[in-house]
């Protein structure tokens, strides 16, 4: 009880010193003209005081401050004696950041001063004996310490461009950060990690959208140069562990790394400065496919937690299956980084000419095979892996984990090997279909059957233990689908929860109003929002297509449009008779909604001297009355074609 209310001293001091001081800095920015000017290539629009770091940076030493005071001991502040010097690596390296950050905010340092400055303050942290322990060698520990700050401190600089996200963020690692140190006995470390999760908490509340005032580059480059210095500085008593050392706080500051990994590949492949501002974070993406500003942020918020509770998950869990959740938590945030980065959204400019580095990168990751290879390779080892420990109810005899090493090379190469004899790698994810479902399944059943004759000859505890071939089987199938369903099932689930656009009811629930419904959901732009069907089936009622629900036949037509406040119909069906066609228009004009029809138009080439093309009307308008007209949208149908396209889709209305 007496640790949970010394956490509750230290966060909730530094919380209400953030509400105190935060519009005490909003007022000071304005006075000195510390504020925001619109840019092209940023997303605010109006000026806003920047100095929220300044009351950030007040707020965290207020917390560690009551926290001495308060509590008798003093135990907030007493950094472990092994990590005496780090620590104070730690408080330069990050006020360091923080005066550079503010320098920044008021006069706008060159990218390449503020790079130099980063790694300077990197440098202070690793001559005070801060140094990460990821490997035997000291050379390549201080590599991956000096890379770690510089990664993290930019992490949160990066994603410092919508309201409220890196402070909400930077709350909930820093506040699972402490956890996962209390976990350990750091308790010191626990307490700077809760001093600054109240800070950035109590910022929160003037941060959020709409903002009323920012964090800054102050606030971000401390607040990530102050996680990634805690991270480096743990006692080496509490973090030989590799899952205590790595994937901890890998898993707890997944969200804005795999942003900045996103931003800097995409950037890459389009031959654009990294340094430069732009709109094509993973924040402006997310607003591209329909959310707004508070869902956006939500969203992170709820991603940043999921990864703080794996972490503390992480603490729990031996070597081996720590290993296992935490790599398949970041796979998973890497396919939703990746559905995110399909296309081109607000980018910074494009480069005038690409460096030879960039061209390599470039040559590389266009190689997307390449990529679903690895993937693949970290998922079939991550179900060969899961089969043994599921085997065995999380335990791993040594015989079996010898028989796993002996034979995971194999069983990758095998399976690799089938997938792509089966063609699964000449898929396209965005349109994975049942034929991709039939050719993963194949590949993985032969090469299950292949296993089971090489455990037989060469793996004596395979050959007498069969259900780890066929539990790895099962999982392997289930992952790699997962993985391919990943883009198509996220594509869904926005177009689901579209919300914008006006209400359309959808008549025909058979093969071709399941086409108008794709081709509603795929053509945001129309801004029209299918949300029911009506069949005459009756034995259709009560099902859905799509996540949308079919509700009721043409009998039941008027109350259907009055209880789902219907502005639209769309003709689906191709097999309606005239008379229901007359009903339906009549219905409509009494009820001043529209009628019209999703119609597929083809357009094809001709020589000049040929006569003209005919257009291709499967049926006539059913809306000819309405004074509507047609609304056409161009639609690529094939690679060749005229400036006007091939094809076209045509809602009459």
């Amino acid at each position: 009880m007496r640790v949970v209310l010394e956490v509750a001293v230290v966060l909730g001091s530094a919380l209400v010193a953030a509400l105190v001081f935060t519009p005490a800095a909003r007022a000071l920015a304005r006075r000195v003209g510390a504020v925001t000017r619109p840019m092209p290539k940023r997303w605010y629009k109006g000026p806003t005081p920047l100095f929220g770091g300044v009351a950030i940076v007040a707020a965290a030493a207020a917390g560690l401050a009551a926290a001495t005071v308060v509590v008798g001991d003093g135990w907030a502040l007493r950094i472990e004696t092994a990590t005496a010097r780090p620590a104070l690596g730690i408080a330069i390296s990050s006020c360091f950041m923080f005066v550079v950050g503010l320098v920044d905010d008021l006069v706008h340092l060159r990218p390449p001063t503020k790079l130099l400055l980063e790694l300077l303050a990197g440098a202070m942290l690793l001559s005070l004996g801060a140094v990460f322990p990821v490997t035997p060698w000291d050379v390549v520990n201080v590599v991956a310490t000096l890379f770690w700050f510089l990664a993290l401190t930019n992490a949160f600089n990066l994603l410092d461009g919508l309201d409220g996200v890196a402070a909400g963020v930077g709350a909930i690692a820093s506040f699972f950060l402490g956890l996962a140190f209390a976990f350990q006995g750091a308790w010191g470390h626990a307490a700077v990690a809760w001093s600054l999760a109240g800070a950035t908490l109590g910022f929160l509340r003037y941060n959020f959208h709409p903002a009323s005032v920012f964090m800054g580059d102050a606030g971000s480059l401390f607040l990530g140069s102050m996680l990634a210095g805690l991270v480096v500085t743990l006692p080496g008593a509490v973090s030989t562990n590799l899952v205590s050392v790595l994937f901890v706080p890998l898993v707890i500051v997944a969200v804005p790394l795999l942003d900045t990994t996103l931003v800097t590949v995409t950037r890459v492949l389009a031959g654009q400065p990294i340094s430069e501002g732009g709109l094509d974070h993973s924040t402006y993406r997310l607003i591209a496919l329909g959310l707004n500003e508070r869902q956006v942020a939500v969203l992170l918020y709820a991603l940043a937690a999921a990864g703080g509770l794996i972490a503390l998950l992480l603490t729990r869990l031996d070597r081996g299956l720590g290993v296992l959740v935490g790599t398949a938590f970041l796979v998973a945030m890497s396919l939703f980084a990746a559905y995110l980065g399909r296309g081109q959204v607000g980018a910074a400019g494009q480069g005038a000419r690409m460096k030879p580095l960039t061209v390599l990168v470039r040559s590389l990751f266009y190689k997307r095979r390449l990529a679903e290879i690895l993937l693949d390779v970290a998922l079939i080892t991550l179900a060969y892996y899961a089969a043994f420990r599921l085997r065995f109810d999380g335990m791993l005899p040594p015989a079996y984990a010898s028989a796993f090493e002996a034979t995971v090379g194999p069983v990758i190469a095998v399976t690799l090997t089938l997938l792509g004899l089966f063609g699964v790698y000449r898929g396209a994810w965005e349109y994975t279909g049942i034929f991709d479902v039939y050719r993963i399944v194949g590949a993985v059943l032969v090469s299950n059957v292949t296993l089971l004759a090489y455990a037989a000859w060469r793996v004596p505890p395979l050959a007498q233990s069969h259900n780890i071939i066929y539990i790895a089987a099962l999982v392997a199938a289930g992952l790699l689908l997962t993985s391919r369903l990943s883009f198509k099932s996220l594509e869904l689930v926005r177009q689901r929860f579209q919300r914008k656009g006006e209400r359309v009811l959808i008549y025909g629930a058979d093969s071709g109003g399941e086409l108008a419904l794709r081709e509603l959901l795929i053509h945001s732009e129309l801004r029209l929002r299918p949300v029911c069907f009506v069949d005459d089936d009756a034995r259709q009622h009560g099902r859905e297509i799509h996540g949308v629900p079919i509700v009721a036949g043409l009998d039941g037509l008027g109350w259907v449009v009055e209880r789902y406040k219907i502005d639209k119909i769309v003709i689906g069906t191709r097999q309606v008779m005239p008379e229901t066609l007359a009903a339906i228009q009549v219905l409509a004009r009494g009820r001043g909604v529209h009628v019209g029809w999703v119609n597929v138009d083809v357009k094809w080439l001709v020589p000049v001297d040929a006569a003209p093309a005919v257009r291709a009307t499967p049926e006539p308008s059913v809306a000819a009355g309405n004074g509507r007209g047609e609304t056409h949208l161009p639609v690529e149908v094939g690679a060749a074609g005229g400036p006007d396209g091939n094809g076209r889709i045509a809602l009459t209305g």
